[in-house]
């Protein structure tokens, strides 16, 4: 009896700080809040009812924690840049006009270095590498934006081109208001 009492006596400090260790690696997460929504989608640099309108669209947004949230806008940035890239190289084989095409080329290419970009911000994202990963999505707002610009010279614009650039710019712009009021430890901009 005095054995079993020894050697279970010895078992319990080790049990004890095995399950410290454990729970040191487990990630607490918890779901974004309408309180975090809110604060997001106010930003000065946020579109806010696109913002609303978007968060809206994708219930599961109500599922994720602040991380999670991140990496869906990029992933959805990423496939909305790749949809673009392709129209753009489609329209530039296809129009006649000098100028039109001479736009949807350039703009062909900012999204096809996007592309690049917003593979990188999701790798930056995983590895806790803020830096990179807002230089990335600011790049690829600035993208974007240049592309819009771009296609305010075509002589007969794309309503929907125009929505889906302006969509990949606004998206760009959660995410670094999301990096930069929750993600960093220094909040600087919130």
């Amino acid at each position: 009896m005095v054995a079993y009492v020894k050697n279970n006596f010895l078992l319990v400090p080790i049990v004890v700080l095995l399950l410290f260790v454990v729970s040191s690696y487990a990630k607490f997460s918890t779901k974004v809040t309408t309180s975090e929504i809110r604060g997001i989608c106010t930003h000065r640099n946020v579109n806010a009812s696109f913002c609303y309108e978007f968060m809206k669209s994708y219930p599961q947004i109500a599922t994720m924690d602040i991380s999670d949230l991140a990496k869906f806008l990029i992933n959805y940035d990423f496939q909305k840049t790749l949809d673009l890239m392709k129209h753009f190289q489609s329209l530039t084989n296809s129009t006649t006009d000098r100028s039109s095409k001479e736009s949807y080329k350039i703009c062909s290419e900012l999204f096809s270095l996007g592309i690049h970009l917003l593979e990188s911000s999701l790798k930056a994202l995983a590895t806790n590498d803020y830096d990179t990963l807002d230089r990335n999505v600011s790049d690829m707002s600035a993208y974007a934006e240049e592309c819009g610009s771009e296609l305010s010279s075509v002589i007969k614009p794309i309503p929907q081109l125009l929505k889906g650039v302006s969509i990949v710019e606004n998206v760009g712009h959660i995410v670094l208001v999301i990096l930069e009021c929750f993600l960093r430890k220094e909040k600087t901009f919130c």
